[in-house]
């Protein structure tokens, strides 16, 4: 099994967007800014990924019997549950944020999305990682078993 390096695209851009999202919610929940900037780039990069992968713009491995949409697989589903609510809701806080100005306590707000909303999306984009590095490494996808 010889790998191409190409196929590691989606995995650099979620984890650069992991990466960008740990930062900034950390910024924002302890309010050192700049926090701004980056939730607005992690959510940038975890919307391009979504979307580049999603429609194959980036090389990604297929394997020969899963050329379809897992939707019967509750794995599959967990993630895009969760990482669905994760991204929306930064996305929601991002707009609290444009719309209403970072000068706020926003107490309520930086406790949930550090304590809730993060930790939901990691699980979510958790399971797309594992489920590409094991792809992308052992030739398994684990859609398919759970």
């Amino acid at each position: 099994m010889t790998l191409d390096l190409a196929k590691f695209v989606n995995i650099a851009l979620a984890l650069a967007a992991l990466t960008l999202y740990i930062i900034g919610s950390r910024r924002f929940y302890l309010d050192q800014r700049p926090f701004l900037r980056y939730l607005f780039l992690a959510i940038l990069i975890d919307g391009m990924t979504a979307a580049l992968a999603s429609f194959g713009i980036t090389p990604t491995t297929k394997l020969p019997y899963s050329d379809f949409v897992p939707w019967h697989s509750k794995l599959f589903v967990t993630h895009v549950i969760l990482a669905s609510i994760g991204f929306f809701g930064f996305i929601g806080v991002t707009a609290t944020l444009l719309i209403r100005g970072t000068h706020h306590p926003y107490k309520r707000l930086r406790a949930a999305q550090y304590r809730l909303l993060l930790p939901v999306w990691l699980v979510g984009e958790g399971i797309a990682l594992v489920n590409s590095l094991g792809k992308l490494l052992f030739e398994i996808r684990l859609y398919d078993i759970f």
